[in-house]
């Protein structure tokens, strides 16, 4: 079984205005999260160390963190990121950034696991609904030719920002990919909105997908985390990096 969590965090800061990695990190431990997918990670604040900030949310040495920044500043950066406990054979990055509208990207990571690879797909999406319709279509045609030209489980997850309760911005998604919905995750002391959304490829066997709801959960950011316990098939078809 592999645990996977996907987290926005909110840059670290609580509903009870406490900015604290470390808690967050030792919460996402204690979960026994294999790999974590972060958005608003944000190492900009130039009273905090980048170090520490990364060790703090890593849980010291529980996980590695693999970087996807949006933004770049002389201080640190900001955007997304996922904590693994595997090794990591592929990283990649597509900018999906529309003009005139912050910065966003989809983190696209290929971790071996005991079972073998496996694609984890990152993102968070625009806030204004045409900035995420364009964004929808670039992901969905990216994971498909992604998914033509190197097969393998897959999990994409994150904050995709849609509010709308009736949308229909997900059917090409949900014709690629098999999604799993957890219900309102945002605001984390009384959800009402389906922001953060798990998919994964059909070879994938889930076990269960919850949104957590601890005490801690519904203090530490202003977004539920999104849990995934999955199932991988044994690996028939090596990985081969482009």
């Amino acid at each position: 079984m592999c645990r996977i969590i996907s987290y926005n965090i909110h840059s670290g800061l609580g509903r009870d205005k406490l900015q604290d990695y470390r808690r967050i990190g030792q919460f996402l431990a204690e979960s026994g999260a294999d790999i974590v997918l972060l958005q608003e990670m944000d190492t900009r604040p130039s009273e905090r160390a980048i170090e520490r900030d990364v060790e703090d949310i890593c849980a010291k040495n529980v996980y590695n963190l693999v970087a996807s920044p949006a933004l770049h500043e002389p201080s640190g950066w900001y955007g997304n990121a996922i904590l693994t406990r595997f090794k990591v054979l592929e990283q990649v990055t597509f900018d999906v950034s529309q003009q005139g509208r912050q910065p966003r990207n989809v983190q696209i990571v290929v971790l071996q696991t005991d079972k073998g690879p496996l694609t984890v797909v990152n993102t968070h999406k625009g806030l204004k609904r045409l900035e995420r319709r364009s964004q929808f279509a670039l992901l969905h045609d990216y994971l498909a030719e992604r998914m033509r030209t190197n097969p393998m489980p897959l999990v994409l997850a994150g904050d995709f920002n849609e509010w709308q309760f009736f949308s229909r911005a997900f059917t090409s998604l949900n014709k690629l990919l098999v999604q799993h919905k957890v219900g309102p995750t945002f605001p984390s002391q009384l959800p009402i909105f389906s922001l953060d959304r798990v998919w994964v490829s059909d070879d994938i066997a889930v076990s269960e997908c919850i949104k957590l709801t601890s005490e801690k959960a519904k203090v530490f950011s202003d977004h539920l985390p999104v849990q995934l316990d999955i199932r991988l098939p044994e690996a028939s078809v090596p990985f081969t990096s482009e």
